[in-house]
């Protein structure tokens, strides 16, 4: 299940990482999402090639983005796309991925 958690967050990372350089945030409000994407990244590189700390970080930046998307949600979907879906989608995708770290049962070998 981490592996799965960990594609969806390199799949995340770049969604924010694309969606910052199209939209042209340079500004202050910009450094949580930065700072989310990076974290994602790591920790979805962690936990893909096993190192130690991996599922505590993918944990913590899949957190971390849930906290994002439910407190700030300014995305910028195209007007066909209803509020709701617009505003639920990132934060289903986020607590879905949260869940599947936590869900997580690792085989000591």
């Amino acid at each position: 299940m981490a592996k799965i958690s960990a594609w969806m967050a390199l799949a995340a990372a770049a969604a924010i990482v694309i969606s910052l350089v199209l939209s042209g945030a340079a500004d202050f409000a910009a450094v949580g999402p930065i700072a989310d994407a990076a974290m994602l990244a790591l920790g979805a590189q962690r936990t893909l090639t096993a190192q130690s700390g991996g599922l505590r970080l993918l944990c913590g930046a899949w957190g971390f983005a849930l906290g994002l998307a439910w407190f700030a949600p300014a995305y910028n979907f195209p007007d066909f796309v209803p509020g709701p879906i617009a505003v639920g989608a990132p934060v289903l995708v986020s607590a879905i991925g949260l869940a599947l770290v936590v869900l997580h049962k690792e085989k000591k070998s």
